[in-house]
């Protein structure tokens, strides 16, 4: 009986381990890419912080 019980808590770990792992490679994949629409905002939003916080610099 405890043979068993070890033997499926190896298991489960396992399958644990991939399905984390799995949604890491996820995440990771899909945080790296954005629509061309998210980057053209992201850039947007990004000059118009620099001018408040330094009027003087000029935007890339």
């Amino acid at each position: 009986m405890l043979g068993e019980t070890s033997y499926l808590m190896v298991w489960l770990w396992f399958i644990g381990a991939f399905v984390l792992g799995a949604v890491l490679v996820y995440g990771v994949m899909k945080a790296g890419r954005l629509r061309r629409s998210e980057r053209a905002r992201l850039d947007q939003d990004t000059a118009r912080r620099q001018r408040t916080e330094d009027p003087h610099k000029r935007p890339f």
